[in-house]
């Protein structure tokens, strides 16, 4: 079971909502499945039974947010969770909107570091 679970927005609507997915996996990677763990926005927007329990047995989470919109965070609550911070790429990492594929490795690592950040200050 992760100490800190991650619900990030997943969307290639937008380059800043592709990131929030491959930089909230990256995390896992890098951290490890004890430490952090991605968290299903679909399935505690259908109430799945066993993710939900899991978010609550988690007790701590992050959401992050591709763009000002904040899909993510709207999601999660109004499932009911409240998360324990929210990062948004635009607003909190100065990354701008674009197109799905157009980031660079720099974008990339600059979630990364934002997400990863908030993770260790959450353990």
């Amino acid at each position: 079971m992760p100490k800190v679970g991650l619900f990030a927005c997943f969307s290639g609507g937008s380059n800043t909502g592709s990131l929030t997915g491959m930089a909230a996996l990256e995390v896992v990677r890098r951290l490890g499945s004890d430490a952090v763990g991605v968290c299903s926005l679909p399935a505690i927007l259908s109430d799945v039974p066993r993710q939900s329990a899991l978010v609550r047995r988690i007790g701590k989470f992050i959401v992050v947010d591709g763009c000002p919109l904040n899909c993510a965070r709207k999601i999660v609550e109004a499932a009911g969770f409240t998360p324990d911070r929210i990062i948004n790429l635009v607003e909190d990492c100065g990354l701008k909107k674009g197109p799905p594929l157009e980031y660079s490795d720099e974008d990339l690592q600059l979630a990364v570091r934002a997400i990863s950040e908030a993770v260790r200050a959450e353990d």
